[in-house]
């Protein structure tokens, strides 16, 4: 459906513009974010360099975000008469605009006739006239514009970047740029995939069509499920590893019935059986993982521990987060729930929900935060959550996940600090537009290979 929501002004956001939602799609609930104080904000309407910045989504309203992806498409006079040419409320001079715009093109016609069929479909009680009142206001965004959106804090669970593809390819006047590319190679989206190595060094392709089965272990190319079963301390442990290269994700459960979600790049090694009695010890070798752990109560007390190559993770039985990359400079531990105790030799740290370990390597010493853990941990359901991220950084989750590489030459640009969330479905295209459209940087693709300019 396509609706229009009048809403109240908002300034938590670091905006004292008034906000308006505009929903997209033929089904779903409308996008709105109601509080007792009434209707808030889902899109955001600025007058700077007359965008409009739009985001919407056919999900429960919790999940509703604010973007300022802008879609040069018309300013706000032009979207308000719009409005009032379908109520029929236009003056003499307005009807004269109106008409100019809309011969001015076919996508100017063809957007009004979308428009116009949808109308109707939106929610009882909103007051759309107190909103278009408060858009005749003179007003301005109080924050740069280097997001690429803003979301509420109703949004602060997995939320999800819808594309404004079809309105900036179909709808708009002045398309975005996008990247130049002077040699054109198909960047492919990451997916399931991994390479499982047997304890006898005997190494199995796991994708989609591809499946696999051994007394012990099954795949369908999706997921790999081992059988529940101990060993006797008398028994010799056998030892699998799971390599995701750049380009793949890949989700394990263990004997255990530990849920492992393991990232691109990343190494994960652990006996295809535990042993009786003794602590459940796995590797993560390099990389990022996601752990929901069995409790320990259901294995007879046996703590569940995570080793990297320079620290430890206790567990009791919880949810928390494991980044190692070899390239990072540190290892960063994320507790979402339950109790872990981190250890890297020299001192412990007892984590709580919502806390973050940093161990640095060139000091050996943890630092312990409170972070966003749905920024933490939203790559293992399906998006990128970025919060004051630097470029850079952004640059390197999506080069391991898209598997192509990125030249830095505009160090400026590559310390700028984003906000936003991208679902790792979209192609890469069409997140390098996004961020070009902030105009804080150029990008030039050659082959797999993309230059920051």
């Amino acid at each position: 459906m396509v609706c229009f929501t009048a809403i109240l002004k908002k300034k938590k956001f670091g905006f004292s513009t008034p906000f308006i939602s505009f929903h997209s799609f033929k089904t779903g609930p409308p996008c709105i974010f109601y509080t007792n104080k009434g209707i808030k904000f889902i899109n955001v309407i600025s007058q700077k360099n007359k965008n409009i910045f739009i985001s919407c989504h056919p999900f429960p309203v919790s999940n509703c975000l604010i973007t300022k992806t802008p879609l040069n498409l018309l300013s706000i006079m032009e979207f308000k008469l719009i409005i009032k040419k379908i109520n029929n409320t236009l003056n003499q001079e307005e009807e004269q605009r109106f008409q100019s715009w809309y011969q001015e093109s076919e996508k100017h016609r063809a957007y009004f006739s979308q428009v116009k069929e949808n109308y109707g479909q939106y929610p009882d009680g909103v007051d759309f006239k107190r909103g278009w009142e408060q858009l005749g206001t003179d007003y301005s965004p109080t924050v740069k514009t280097r997001s690429f959106w803003k979301y509420s804090a109703a949004a602060a669970v997995v939320l999800l970047l819808i594309s404004l593809a079809f309105f900036n390819k179909n709808t708009s006047t002045t398309p975005a740029e996008t990247p130049t590319v002077t040699e054109v190679t198909p960047v492919i989206i990451g997916t399931d995939k991994a390479i499982l190595t047997l304890d006898n060094g005997e190494q199995i392709v796991l994708e989609k069509g591809n499946s696999f089965k051994a007394p012990a272990v099954s795949s369908n190319g999706e997921a790999l499920i081992y059988k529940g079963q101990n060993t006797s301390d008398n028994n010799k442990v056998a030892y699998n590893t799971v390599t995701v290269p750049r380009g793949g994700q890949f989700f394990i459960t263990l004997s255990d019935g530990t849920k492992v979600w393991l990232n691109s790049d990343s190494q994960l090694r652990y006996p295809v059986n535990f042993t009786d009695n003794a602590p459940r010890e796995v590797s993560l070798l390099y990389g990022e993982a996601y752990f929901e752990v069995s409790p320990s109560t259901a294995h007879n007390g046996a703590h569940f521990m995570v080793a990297t190559k320079t620290q430890e993770v206790e567990v009791l039985g919880t949810q928390f987060n494991i980044r190692a990359y070899k390239e990072d400079t540190h290892i960063a531990t994320t507790l979402v729930e339950g109790k872990v105790m981190v250890n890297n030799g020299l001192s412990t740290n007892n984590l709580k929900p919502g806390q973050q370990a940093t161990l640095e390597a060139t000091t050996n010493q943890f630092s312990v935060k409170e972070v966003d853990v749905n920024n933490e941990i939203s790559w293992k359901n399906g998006f990128f959550s970025f919060k004051e991220k630097p470029l850079k950084e952004i640059l390197q989750v999506l080069s391991r996940w898209y598997d192509v590489d990125f030249i830095i030459e505009n160090n400026e640009a590559a310390r700028v600090p984003f906000n936003g969330v991208f679902n790792k479905k979209q192609a890469l295209e069409n997140i390098l537009s996004i961020i070009e459209n902030t105009n804080e940087a150029k990008f030039k693709t050659v082959g797999k290979t993309i230059v920051l300019q």
